[in-house]
């Protein structure tokens, strides 16, 4: 009896700024790897922002679906869904484009992979992966909407006059770049918690919650 081949996979990383790091994703990435038995065939780790320009050009991306074209992988590992992309439609994309190539998806935070053993759809996850993505895709929508009902009301209360040129559009900045800051300082977490959550410093959070109530 011959001892099935371990499943060739991938680590993807991504952080959204040059100031973050990918430590604490690969780590946990690499430790589901090993007691799984996989193959670590390489690591890709990402630095996207969140403008129009940095999404349009993935270089890191084109590479993972070049691999999955190639049939070296079988799986690719991922802390969470959101790692694929900023947006929800662009992380249903990939999702379902390395589908189309018999490459999984698995996010560590839900121990789901998008197929299953024999390569077909797992309906679970992708009922499971849907659903994470609508709520994350709702979250960003209101963030827009929280960020924009923000200014309007400092403009309205004259807290503009004397500000420095570009503090809001900072400040809009910072907020759109940490949506899941601002979602964990709504909760009754600490700020070192939050940071760790949110794979950011302490001192990020302080700048976002500056920012919320600015």
């Amino acid at each position: 009896m011959t001892q099935d081949a371990p499943v060739p996979v991938v680590l993807f990383a991504r952080v959204s700024s040059e100031a973050q790091d990918f430590g604490r994703q690969l780590r946990d990435l690499q430790r589901h790897a090993e007691r799984a038995g996989y193959q670590v065939v390489t690591t890709i780790a990402e630095k996207l922002s969140g403008s129009r320009r940095s999404r349009a050009k993935r270089p890191d991306l084109d590479e993972l679906l070049a691999l999955a074209r190639s049939g070296q992988v079988r799986m690719v590992l991922v802390t969470e869904l959101s790692r694929l992309g900023r947006r929800a439609r662009e992380v249903r994309q990939v999702v379902e484009e390395l589908a189309d190539l018999k490459v999984s998806v698995f996010a560590l935070n839900i121990q789901l992979g998008s197929l299953l053993p024999d390569g077909k759809p797992n309906p679970i996850a992708r009922l499971v992966m849907t659903v994470l993505m609508e709520v994350d895709e709702m979250e960003t929508e209101r963030l827009g909407h929280r960020i924009k009902s923000g200014q309007e009301k400092a403009f309205a209360e004259g807290k503009q006059k004397g500000r420095p040129t570009g503090t809001v559009q900072d400040s809009k900045k910072l907020l759109a770049k940490y949506p899941k800051v601002v979602k964990y300082l709504e909760s009754a977490l600490t700020v070192r918690e939050i940071a760790g959550l949110a794979g950011c410093s302490t001192n990020t959070v302080g700048k976002v919650k500056a920012a919320l109530s600015s």
